[in-house]
């Protein structure tokens, strides 16, 4: 005669799967890329972060001027898969109404003479931002040579990928 099963024994036996597959999720949302679960996220920024550095807060500059900014994650073309910057200008955050930098420089041409503010985001791939933000004041000089308010700033495409850069 065969003893009967008790119901404790058949219940681990039931739950030892669904027990591997909590443990296998568990894991690979912990061994998870941050910049894949900020992207997923939205807005959030984690642990990123972007500074202006160059020019320098309150600098005085031409009518066509460099900006450099320091990114704590890679940056490159949505189609890369990479993080990039939203460059707006004077709190001027509108819908499409602001400057792509896919690597780490940008030539700004766009600002008449006079005080700007210059706002440096940094951007998921599918261009929703992230609270990583940098802000810094210039004025644009009005000399001879200045450009005006003539387009969009001119940027550099290639990211650095330099080991060390972004701390890989």
């Amino acid at each position: 005669m065969r003893t009967p099963r008790t119901h404790s024994t058949t219940s681990r036996r039931r739950l030892a799967p669904v027990a591997l597959l909590a443990t296998l999720a568990l894991t690979a949302l912990a061994c998870g890329d941050d910049d894949t679960a900020t992207t997923a996220a939205g807005s959030g920024s984690g642990d990123m972060t972007i500074s202006i550095a160059d020019p320098a807060e309150d600098t005085q500059v031409g009518g066509s001027f460099e900006v450099t900014v320091d990114s704590s994650v890679p940056l490159g073309e949505p189609d890369t898969g990479r993080h990039h910057v939203h460059l707006y200008y004077d709190g001027n955050t509108a819908e499409g109404d602001y400057d792509i930098v896919y690597g780490t420089t940008a030539t700004v041409d766009r600002l008449d003479a006079g005080e700007h503010t210059i706002e440096a985001v940094i951007a998921n791939p599918d261009h929703s931002t992230t609270d990583a933000r940098d802000e810094i004041t210039v004025t644009v000089s009005d000399e001879a040579g200045t450009s005006g308010n003539s387009g969009a700033a001119t940027t550099t495409t290639t990211a650095d990928d330099s080991v060390g850069e972004y701390g890989y």
